[in-house]
């Protein structure tokens, strides 16, 4: 999270009027909390939690874009949400978020974990092509269902019992 605050603070000597919402629980007197008090983003970060699904999926629809900026990510439920709700997403290469994701400008935009500056520049490029951001939004989505649904998981799984089967 430090390094989309520190994203954030960039952003906005541009764009004051930028606003995160972050999805978790604000922990007074850790990192997170010293780098908004340092960065002076009191005014420009919420953090939301205890919310139910419904209102997770409100965030998403109210959002202009989902960033998922981890510096190493398994099987990512936040990205997958976010693309799965059709919101242009910008996260980072960590671990497997590339694979999950998909290609950098078609279903995702990417950038390398843990550089801020990078991280600001992909967040800036979304915002100033919102064509562009919406195309991607909605083939991030696309690459949800035909990759990502529980009955995708289930054809593949029983797939790969069945190939498993034949080979003995």
């Amino acid at each position: 999270l430090s390094y989309l605050l520190e994203a954030l603070a960039k952003l906005r000597t541009e764009r004051e009027d930028l606003h995160l919402v972050v999805i978790g629980r604000r922990k007074p007197g850790g990192r997170s909390d010293e780098t908004i008090r340092n960065l002076g983003l009191e005014d420009a970060v919420t953090f939301v939690t205890g919310v139910p699904d419904d209102r997770i999926i409100e965030l998403y629809a109210e959002a202009e874009l989902a960033v998922v900026p981890s510096l190493y990510e398994g099987f990512s439920l936040p990205a997958i949400e976010a693309q799965c709700s059709g919101v242009p997403l910008v996260a980072t290469t960590g671990g497997a978020l590339r694979e999950v994701v998909g290609p950098d400008g078609e279903t995702a935009f990417t950038c390398p974990p843990g550089d801020a500056a990078a991280l600001a520049a992909r967040i800036n490029f979304a915002m100033d092509n919102p064509e562009l951001a919406t195309k991607v939004g909605l083939a991030g989505r696309q690459r949800v269902i035909e990759n990502w649904t529980w009955r995708h998981t289930a054809e593949k799984t029983v797939e790969q019992y069945r190939i498993r089967l034949k080979q003995g």
